[in-house]
């Protein structure tokens, strides 16, 4: 059991947010006959529905106890509804481990087929060791009891694993015989206080004698150019064994390439991996991929054309770069369970891994009177976020809230090995009281996201309170030019530069000498952070002189890049992330270095002459 049962503290708040493009198109898609009743239906050309639930105005089935209702948004995790106006929560993000509660539908008349109960459920990847989950029985009655058709957890790394993004899944499990009569279905919600569940768009449905059913599509919702497979699972969701059929993908308006799949003998239930003959030959922008299955056993279309194809927007992407992870940490010190999992899980996780990634900390207001560093602009990135629970920490925006060491560090390595699409460096420049940061990026994707820069204080103890905490790192103390970011038009290859200013009077910091910036990249609609890096020291008056005299050109470069020096110095060249990728010594005038076997990509180079040094961006197209 996580040690967070003892210590997590909850203060639960609504934020609307607005629907996605694809969440509203569900919504004018959605059946909006079937309203928060069971009705049965007639037979329906894609599948012979004989009950519904979407929970759009009500909750419309019953709980058995204090746990499942109706919610039009959600929290923990952050989320809208499938389709429509609203969903099932199961709240096990608050109640005590263990608890459970029944939601049972009406009675349903069967008349004597083969049935299946289908679902959308949210899956993420928060708590991963808490097994917050719905089993999914049917019962002669509505009470517990009955037949166990299938179990879904809630984190994606538990059964049934789900190794895409977080977001809403579909699950189907088929009932055992031929049904006669009344039964009811009810979904068995039972906590392990980790997030809340989220079920929506309930079915129960005959099984189609001959139904190809396309399961999943694997491919990542950005892509390098180049050659990419189309892969995933199709299925026999019918009767009928399947022995042939048609395997088609379209990347938007252009080609269809069809593989003819024959000799499959797939029988009903059995799954199928594919990967088509043809690959995807991606060059860089926006496109909607379709991938889909057809004519069955020669018959077009099969009894229940819904579930035969899968349409997904993929970004592609000229190339790619090294990541620094963005750790966007909610704490406070009048919160108990903050000062636990700072003070024995965090901090050593910190001390140990800082220089492999980016940290802000967001003091919030809550508990009591909360932490007096807090701020308007950590409210406008708590509501962004939806945090309602502190302590919260998101890893690149997603939630990481572990108190398991071994968790802190996976999640880690799990953003390390996640490829970044933008190139990122920064200068400050602090005169007086105002803070001048330039930002120069070089995108690899084109499309609108926008540029946050945060600045903080790498250590401060007069906003120590009541949880004994007595010191916290990377308080967040002014965004340039606010919380709101900054929005830019990025097209992939063409760098872009930002100069972003701010006046930090009235303001919480202690010492002006112990600042950090750090500036990150976020995409507006999935909130997904693209990169991030820390604001070196822009040059000084003297510096700028000194390095009048040194200069590496041709820059941008296409590898080969010269020093121009009236010294000899030793040049260490980093990624943006702070790796050493070439270094060399004794450098003289026109000496050569050889970088064409690294990335396109921005990269500094730290000049050393004697006891002074500096630092040169390069830039390799």
């Amino acid at each position: 059991m996580s040690l967070k049962y003892f210590f997590k503290i909850k203060f639960c708040y609504i934020i609307a947010e607005e629907l996605t493009n694809q969440q509203t198109l569900r919504f004018f898609m959605k059946k909006t006959t079937l309203l928060f009743t069971f009705l049965l239906l007639s037979f329906l050309s894609e599948a012979q529905v004989i009950a519904s639930q979407n929970f759009d105005l009500a909750l419309g089935w019953t709980s058995s106890a204090t746990g499942w209702a109706r919610r039009a948004t959600g929290g923990a995790p952050a989320c809208s509804p499938y389709a429509g106006a609203g969903m099932a929560r199961f709240n096990s993000y608050d109640l005590a481990a263990g608890s459970s509660a029944r939601l049972t539908s009406p009675a349903i008349t069967f008349t004597g087929a083969n049935y299946r109960v289908k679902f959308k459920m949210f899956r993420d990847s928060g708590y991963p060791t808490d097994l917050d989950n719905v089993q999914v029985y049917i019962n002669t009655s509505a009470l517990a009891g009955g037949t166990l058709l299938g179990t879904v957890n809630r984190a994606k790394t538990a059964a049934p694993v789900e190794t895409g993004a977080d977001g809403w899944y579909s699950y189907s499990f088929d009932i055992p015989g031929a049904l006669t009569g009344v039964r009811y279905v009810y979904f068995l919600g039972t906590g392990a206080y980790g997030n809340n569940i989220f079920i929506d768009e309930v079915s129960v449905e005959q099984i189609p004698s001959l139904d190809a059913e396309l399961k999943s599509f694997n491919i990542s919702s950005i892509v390098t150019s180049g050659s990419t497979a189309i892969t995933g699972i199709l299925k026999n969701s019918g009767l009928t064994t399947i022995n042939t059929l048609d395997l088609k993908w379209q990347a938007d308006a252009g080609t269809i390439y069809t593989q003819s799949l024959t000799g499959l003998n797939l029988a009903p239930g059995q799954s199928y991996n594919y990967s088509h003959t043809n690959q995807w030959s991606a060059t860089p922008g926006a496109y909607s991929l379709k991938v889909w299955v057809a004519n069955p056993n020669g018959t077009s279309p099969d009894a229940d054309a819904t579930n035969d194809q899968i349409i997904k927007s993929v970004a592609v992407a000229s190339n790619s770069v090294a990541r620094l992870p963005l750790y966007e940490k909610f704490s406070s010190s009048t919160c108990n369970p903050c000062a636990s999992f700072n003070g024995s899980y965090f901090n050593p996780f910190y001390a140990t891994n800082h220089t492999s990634f980016a940290l802000i900390d967001y003091q919030v207001n809550w508990p009591g009177t909360g932490d007096p560093y807090y701020t308007a602009e950590v409210g406008t990135r708590v509501g962004y976020y939806g945090v309602n629970g502190a302590p919260t920490l998101f890893v690149d925006s997603k939630e990481g809230t572990n108190f398991d060491s071994a968790l802190l560090l996976a999640d880690l390595n799990s953003a390390l090995a996640t490829p970044a699409y933008f190139g990122l460096s920064a200068t400050k420049s602090l005169s007086g009281n105002d803070m001048t940061v330039q930002v120069a990026t070089t995108p690899y994707l084109s499309g609108s996201y926008k540029l946050y820069v945060a600045v903080v204080e790498k250590l401060t103890t007069a906003n120590a309170t009541s949880n004994g905490e007595t010191s916290f790192k990377n308080v967040m103390m002014k965004m340039l030019p606010d919380a709101n970011g900054t929005s830019i038009n990025f097209t992939n290859d063409v760098p872009a530069s930002n100069t972003l200013q701010a006046t930090l009077t009235g303001l919480h910091i202690e010492e002006m000498t112990d600042l950090d910036v750090i500036v990150f990249i976020q995409n507006p609609t999935t909130k997904a952070i693209m990169q991030s890096a820390y604001a070196t020291e822009a040059l000084s008056t003297t510096s700028v002189a000194n390095a009048s005299k040194i200069k590496l050109y041709p820059n941008p470069s296409t590898g080969i890049v010269k020093i121009n020096t009236e010294n000899t110095v030793s040049v260490i060249v980093t990624d943006i992330s702070g790796k050493v990728v070439y270094s060399m010594d004794n450098v003289t005038k026109e000496t050569q270095m050889n970088l064409s076997s690294l990335q396109k990509g921005i990269y500094l180079a730290k000049i050393i002459d004697g006891d002074s040094e500096q630092t040169q961006k390069i830039i390799l197209k």
